[in-house]
Order: C-alpha cells, then sequence, then structure tokens
C-alpha cells in the first residue's frame, strides 16, 4: 500500500505581504553538473541474497497467510468464470447449429 506523506497545512499570509516578500530570481542559474555515477532514487537494483534473516514475525506471517488465500480465492473465481463462459459457448454452438440444420 502507498505511504502517505502527511504535512502541516501552511498559514497563509496576506496577499500584500505574500507579493512584497518574494525575493527577485537572478536572472540565469547554471545547472549542478550530474557526475556519471548519479542514480535515481527509485532504480535501486539489489544482486544477491535478500536481506532477511532469521525467522519471519508473527504480524508478517499472519499477512502472508490472508494475501494467499485472497490470491486462492481470485484465481477461484477466474476459474468458475471462464468454465461457465466456455460452457456457455459450448451450449449456444449446439443451438446454433441446430437451428440453421433445418
Amino acid at each position: 500500500m502507498a505511504r502517505r506523506n502527511r504535512t502541516r497545512p501552511r498559514s497563509r499570509r496576506e496577499t500584500v505581504a505574500a507579493r512584497h516578500a518574494t525575493a527577485p530570481r537572478p536572472a540565469e542559474r547554471e545547472a549542478p553538473v550530474r557526475t556519471s555515477g548519479y542514480r535515481a532514487r527509485g532504480s535501486v537494483s539489489r544482486v544477491g541474497y535478500s536481506r532477511a534473516a532469521g525467522a519471519p514475525s508473527a504480524a508478517l506471517e499472519r499477512a502472508t497467510l490472508l494475501e494467499r488465500q485472497f490470491v486462492a480465492k481470485d484465481f477461484r473465481r477466474l476459474a468458475i468464470t471462464v468454465g461457465i463462459a466456455l460452457a456457455l459457448l459450448v451450449v449456444s454452438g449446439l443451438i446454433e447449429s441446430a437451428v440453421l440444420a433445418r
């Protein structure tokens, strides 16, 4: 589940004070030069074994069990839906061949 960053709301200043308080922007700024070793924050690649060691916690085991049950139930529903769709397809084929055979 995604985390939500919660921040306090900023206090609003008067519009006149807000206009006067801003500093003028410099005309041109040079962009910082990135070295060749720069890596984006989200693209971390781990090589090797996982870092978890020892027995998993009871809360983690419960969460895993609930997730597995949900996935199994989801696959069961999908299998039932596919089975019903195939049965309807076969029945409609038989009905069509019976009607058009005459």
